[in-house]
């Protein structure tokens, strides 16, 4: 199923953006960027659709996210982002258990790292477990199980509760 919220850049505002540390909000607001580029060339016609659906903000919105997020970037035969449902079963995991490649067709194959149990979720990398802020900027999720320092504000966890709030709760949404 498609998520109906996003928690990326897209989907914060100028405040949003000062909030987080420097580099956080320089990669977010450049995906607000990227998204008044899309939302510009929709208008402008380069790809077929009603007027209705264009001049739907909230539509637009939801179709940046869904490419922006669910795209896998392939370079040969040639440079491309290329969408499979097939990988939206996949989860994002520091360590992962399986990588996506596309064969020269186009058709996307998920192969195992290593002999995975029955049961075990199936994972890949949304990107360098090191540095989770580009992770933070195009998912809007912080992984868990990284042990960078941006990650480790999970240990205010008790000061955020005492402010009231929890700390998934201070991921932006519109």
């Amino acid at each position: 199923s498609v998520p109906r919220q996003f928690y990326n850049g897209v989907s914060m505002t100028k405040v949003c953006y000062s909030c987080l540390p420097p580099y956080a909000g320089w990669l977010t607001s450049n995906e607000r960027i990227d998204y008044s580029h899309f939302a510009m060339a929709l208008r402008q016609g380069y790809v077929p659709l009603s007027q209705d659906t264009i001049r739907n903000k909230e539509v637009v919105k939801w179709a940046y996210n869904v490419a922006l997020t669910r795209f896998h970037e392939v370079w040969q035969p040639e440079r491309a982002k290329l969408i499979a449902p097939m990988a939206d079963m996949l989860n994002h995991s520091a360590e992962p258990n399986c990588e996506i490649t596309f064969d020269y067709e186009g058709n996307c194959n998920v192969v195992a790292l290593y002999d995975i149990a029955p049961g075990s979720p199936l994972t890949i990398s949304l990107g360098d477990p090191t540095n989770p802020t580009p992770i933070f900027a195009q998912y809007g999720f912080l992984p868990t199980d990284c042990a960078t320092i941006f990650c480790k504000a999970m240990h205010l966890d008790p000061q955020i509760k005492e402010l009231g709030y929890e700390f998934n709760e201070l991921l932006f949404q519109t």
